[in-house]
């Protein structure tokens, strides 16, 4: 197929133009990238021949399918495929006996990722309702820490269903364990207080034709997000609202698909009229091209530097930057994503106060702006703020746990946040509907009962009150379940890590695509075990997870006789 001409229409200035396959030229008026800068394409598949190119995409989801009020789903490959005449398609059919065929759609994990610059598609959207369609961007990982991990950053999803207009929406999101805020909580992505929310923030674009193909993208810098419809700007949010990732990026294209029963705003698959599809018709990545010009170098100093911070201690930075050729206009400093000061000029001092400074893991990066608008960025200073009260809690049931012997994962300390544990979740969700369990039901760990927790976030921790019968070697297992749908959802390894009395004494390390089997809360299996040294007597266990999530099944202490070491 490489020389057919892919023949795309679309009036420029009052004329046709007709472009040829693999040519870096404009499909329409619309689908310049953002003027007052200089653009380098690095990626783009404008989906010619007749099979996927498997050297850009990979393709997404199991193949069990789904069966949500009464539907019945089946995953089939030929349901997400280019078509032959230049465009990608995503399909959703429904057989004589009520299946419902369909696909998720494909990614560029592995293959292709990137941080900054301006992502466009150009597509024709989806209408009935019961899914939806989207093409958007996806980091490590999504979690409290855009320094960290990555974002949901939505270039459209084309839900409300059934449709009543014609509207999409652009959508952004971060902190996605953690629990949402409420829409008029202007502070929403800041730090309120020591309380850190889901950010979740979006707008909806109405379009003059539904039935015909638009042109969206994002611009992405360190300091914003800027989306577009059709040429036209549609939506701005920038650091002051939200924070922004530091981190890479892939791309998707995905047919999404929820229990209608739970994602009202996607409409029942039982009013739609089928068959319905996505369609686009390609999918570009630019990088901005700096050419010759130089970015600002930016130095940032912790005045009193520290490893680790007491909780509520304020801290203080200096930030310097130059501009090799021209000036520096503004210098900012964050932590963890978060604006925490900004000033004119190349140079300035902040103090965070306490109540500002994120608790756990802190990363801290500088920015400067030069005059032509370029940002620059220092290397990220880390440190960590701990309580004073961390792992003082009260055993369970006020009984302390053995060893040698099983650690009962659910038996965690009483005392609460910040004392017995550290979560960013308000409470158990397992005690709110559909599940109203009552095992522990007002604290901040997921638990259907004493048999596991979940291990929700990178971060958490639990402390335990053991008592060591004798001192001496151990053998540690520990028990992980994670159902086979959520493998790979980072490229970090998960890390289980454990301390006695605040000293390490050892840690699990596995992959983000180890899984255990269908369940969330059985089909436990054992990591390989570590060999740990403990004394006698009194201690507090604390138990770090590295999360991505997974579920924790407690840890199994064996005494060594001599020479098993």
């Amino acid at each position: 197929m490489k020389n057919v001409m892919k023949i795309k229409a679309c009036a420029l200035r009052g004329r046709l133009f007709a472009v040829g396959l693999g040519l870096v030229a404009l499909t329409c008026a619309e689908a310049e990238p953002p003027a007052g800068r200089q653009w380098k394409m690095v990626f783009s598949d404008e989906f010619g021949g007749r099979a996927l190119d498997e050297s850009k995409w990979v393709r997404r989801g199991s193949g069990e399918g789904f069966c949500w009020n009464g539907a019945k789903g089946v995953r089939c490959d030929d349901h997400a495929e280019v078509d032959g005449k230049g465009n990608f398609v995503i399909r959703v059919t429904r057989d004589e006996d009520g299946t419902y065929r369909y696909h998720n759609g494909v990614n560029t994990k592995g293959k292709f990722q990137q941080t900054y610059g301006y992502f466009e598609t150009r597509a024709k959207f989806t209408r009935q309702p019961g899914w939806w369609g989207a093409v958007w961007m996806y980091g490590v990982e999504v979690g409290p820490n855009p320094f960290l991990m990555g974002q949901e950053i939505d270039i459209f999803e084309d839900f409300n269903k059934p449709k009543k207009k014609n509207d999409f929406a652009h959508n952004l999101h971060l902190d996605a364990q953690l629990d949402y805020a409420s829409e008029d909580n202007k502070r929403v992505g800041k730090l309120d207080g020591d309380a850190l929310y889901r950010v979740s923030r979006g707008t909806n674009v109405v379009v003059e034709s539904w039935d015909d193909f638009h042109v969206v993208g994002v611009e992405w810098t360190p300091l914003e997000y800027i989306f577009y419809c059709d040429g036209k700007e549609t939506f701005r949010m920038d650091y002051r609202q939200v924070p922004v990732t530091t981190q890479p990026m892939h791309l998707l294209i995905s047919g999404c698909y929820r229990d209608p029963n739970r994602a009202k705003f996607q409409g029942d698959y039982a009013e739609g009229q089928w068959p319905d599809q996505l369609t686009v018709d390609y999918v570009r990545a630019y990088e901005e091209d700096i050419g010759s010009r130089k970015r600002p170098s930016v130095a940032l100093r912790m005045r009193e530097p520290a490893r680790v911070l007491p909780r509520g201690s304020a801290a203080a930075f200096d930030v310097s930057a130059t501009d090799e050729d021209g000036s520096v206009d503004r210098v900012f400093v964050f932590d963890n994503g978060r604006i925490r000061g900004e000033s004119a000029g190349g140079s300035a001092s902040f103090t965070i106060p306490g109540d500002q400074i994120i608790y756990g893991d802190n990363i801290v990066i500088a920015m400067a702006r030069d005059k032509d608008g370029l940002i620059g960025m220092s290397e990220p200073l880390t440190f960590s703020v701990r309580g004073q009260e961390e792992c003082k809690g009260r055993p369970y049931g006020g009984k302390r746990q053995t060893i040698p012997g099983k650690i009962v994962p659910g038996h965690y300390d009483e005392g609460g946040q910040h004392v017995a544990y550290f979560t960013y979740l308000k409470g158990n969700t397992f005690a709110k509907p559909p599940w109203n369990l009552k095992f522990r039901p007002d604290e901040g760990i997921n638990s259907p009962g004493e048999g596991g927790i979940g291990a929700t976030h990178r971060g958490q921790w639990v402390s335990y009150s053991v008592d060591v019968g004798r001192g001496g070697d151990y053998a540690v297992a520990a028990l992980v379940a994670r159902p086979d749908a959520m493998r790979g959802t980072s490229a970090r390894q998960d890390i289980i890590a454990l301390e006695v009395d605040g000293e390490p004494i050892g840690q699990f390390a596995f992959s983000p695509e180890f899984t255990t089997g269908r369940s969330y809360w059985a089909d436990y299996q054992t990591l390989p075990a570590q060999t740990v040294r403990l004394t006698s007597g009194p201690h507090v266990l604390r138990v770090r997870f590295d999360a991505t999530p997974f579920n924790f099944g407690g840890l199994t202490f064996t005494a060594l006789a001599e020479g098993e070491r």
